[in-house]
């Protein structure tokens, strides 16, 4: 038997780090009830995840049929300064072809193991990668994160 890294602190009375423990934030954004997606469409959502929150794996997506062989990236980039820090890193290719809900945790910064701290103030946004989309349909995601 081994001890996670928390419990190894908790036992010796070190300070946990708040992206180990603490309150879970969601932010949930929804698309406009218009708009005429395009290949290659970003989706600026608004979430908002501070410096120093860990991204965790529980994000969801509800979404509309958007059409055949339609998927959506879902990435980071500075709140501030709109550059990109993952393209996928919150979740890559997730199928939106028909009405469900998807986890978003496969994308690079969180898949085989990995986790990801912000390390300043980051924006999820989303990615459209398809040619052909039906007009007008709905996305709505919730992302989570913890840090106090």
């Amino acid at each position: 038997e081994f001890n996670s890294r928390q419990k190894t602190n908790l036992a010796s009375h070190k300070k946990m780090q708040p992206t180990d423990h603490g309150r879970i934030t969601v932010q949930v954004a929804t698309t406009p009830a218009t708009a005429a997606w395009a290949q290659n469409d970003t989706w600026s959502t608004g979430i908002r995840i501070p410096k120093g929150s860990r991204i965790l794996r529980s994000g969801r997506l509800s979404h509309a049929a958007f059409g055949a062989g339609t998927t959506l990236d879902v990435g980071i980039r500075g709140a501030d300064s709109g550059t990109v820090i993952d393209v996928d890193g919150i979740a890559t290719a997730v199928a939106i072809t028909t009405a469900g809900q998807s986890g978003l945790n496969n994308g690079s910064s969180l898949t085989a193991g990995l986790s990801y701290v912000t390390t300043e103030v980051v924006e999820v946004y989303a990615t459209i990668r398809t040619a052909v989309l039906a007009a007008s349909q709905k996305l709505v995601i919730e992302g989570s994160y913890v840090q106090d």
